[in-house]
């Protein structure tokens, strides 16, 4: 009897886990592609599907300058832009497209984001 609740307790964790897996998943990363870990708490995508997204820090690693976003596909014709921790979103100008992907690099129009990395809780990166 034992056995029977430890095997049903084990199944019905195990549904709990995927059925939890498949409704969390919001984030939308090209197979192979790992969300980028900076100190932030969530990136949110919406209107394409990331490649890549690298956070390019300052010499003492403090605070992010500039991001390099690859999004599968060609995006030129796309308004892509970029945010931090639900802020406004800043555009990241014309991108390059090469090898079935675009790239950008996000840089605040020329200067660098005054965004602590410390204080990075969340990136959105908004295609349409």
């Amino acid at each position: 009897m034992r056995a029977r609740r430890l095997v049903l307790a084990s199944v019905a964790l195990a549904g709990l886990a995927v059925a939890g897996s498949a409704f969390t998943a919001s984030n939308t990363f090209a197979p192979g592609a790992t969300a980028p870990a900076t100190g932030y708490g969530s990136t949110s995508v919406s209107g394409a599907t990331v490649n890549s997204l690298h956070y390019n820090l300052n010499a003492s690693g403090d605070n992010v300058d500039s991001v390099t976003l690859v999004l599968a596909g060609d995006t030129t014709g796309s308004a892509v832009s970029l945010g931090f921790n639900g802020g406004a979103t800043t555009s990241c100008g014309t991108g390059t497209f090469a090898a079935a992907a675009t790239t950008y690099t996000c840089d605040n129009g020329g200067a660098s984001f005054s965004q602590p990395t410390a204080g990075l809780t969340s990136t959105a990166v908004v295609v349409n």
